[in-house]
């Protein structure tokens, strides 16, 4: 007798469950949804500035829809772990005359993306002057990545097409990933390299030889030198900085701080089985690290990042 009763109060207790959900005295709990990622990117050209003052001519990238304002490199694109991601290109042309009007992709590198979504224009849609294409994926792995132009990769990636992209650890914590090592800050270097002649070349609508590759500069950030592009950072006593190091030349570039020890703790993109430590680092094209560097003392530090020889004209 006592399990009927208890059965029968059971029973008493969802119906009046139903009936409270039925008329809103209870709300039901939403399922928990990944956030949606949503950027707009615009192709297009335009001019930056070189060490002597002139205006040297590329094409890029832009978050604003208008003819002739591509950075170099294109801008720093930052999700969450777990995101949606939606990135819509709009090719919206030159804004330079007489530029031959050509398709543009974005291929995200190092990340999970099928081929629909992966910008190689022989599985993945050419995006032509004029029209847009919208890539989804979900951003699987916190690390450093990045995008370029997958037409014509040779040229469009030299004249600008490309830029970092980054997929922080969830709930925005200071880590190199989930429940990875944890960091005060964190600094990009993307670094790449210049051969102004295809530049020029391209601006003036001539031929060129593609297999004969002497850059005049080194890039850093956007930044250009010589062969050997420094930077700094300021840290407080006790900081720990992550650097994420991103190689998206043609050529090998090796990073350094005088000296100073840092770890190694991922590698394209992905975390290694056990981290390295070091005091310099080679990076070889499209290669990507994850370095931690632990200050003692306060202070400003120079980075060093030297580039490879080039053979004379």
């Amino acid at each position: 007798m006592n399990a009927m009763k208890r059965l029968a109060t059971v029973a008493v207790f969802c119906v009046s469950i139903v009936a409270a959900l039925k008329y809103g005295a209870i709300q039901p709990i939403a399922a928990q949804e990944n956030t949606v990622k949503k950027i707009n990117l615009y192709a297009t050209d335009g001019y930056v500035k070189m060490p002597d003052g002139s205006d040297m001519y590329i094409w890029g990238y832009s978050l604003q829809n208008e003819k002739g304002t591509a950075v170099y490199p294109a801008p720093t694109l930052e999700v969450t772990e777990g995101d949606q991601v939606e990135i819509t290109l709009t090719n919206i042309g030159p804004s330079k005359s007489g530029i031959l009007p050509v398709a543009h992709t974005i291929h995200f590198h190092g990340l999970n993306t099928n081929q629909k979504n992966d910008g190689v224009p022989h599985t993945s849609l050419p995006v032509f002057v004029g029209k847009s294409f919208t890539y989804q994926f979900k951003a699987q792995y916190a690390g450093t990545y990045f995008y370029h132009c997958h037409v014509d990769t040779v040229e469009h990636l030299q004249m600008g097409m490309t830029g970092s992209f980054i997929v922080k650890a969830r709930e925005g914590v200071n880590q190199a990933w989930t429940e990875g090592p944890s960091y005060d800050k964190e600094v990009v270097l993307h670094l790449n390299e210049i051969d102004r002649s295809w530049h020029k070349a391209v601006e003036q609508r001539q031929t060129y030889d593609r297999t004969v590759f002497n850059p005049d500069f080194w890039a850093l950030n956007g930044e250009f030198s010589g062969k050997n592009a420094k930077t700094s950072i300021t840290a407080k006593a006790g900081e720990t900085y992550l650097i994420r190091l991103i190689n998206s030349g043609y050529q090998k570039h090796t990073f350094h701080m005088n000296g100073r020890q840092f770890k190694v703790i991922a590698s394209d993109g992905r975390p290694l089985q056990k981290s390295l430590n070091k005091q310099s680092l080679t990076l070889a094209s499209a290669e990507r690290y994850d370095v931690l560097v632990k200050f003692d003392q306060a202070g400003t530090y120079t980075i060093h990042v030297d580039g490879e020889e080039s053979k004379p004209r």
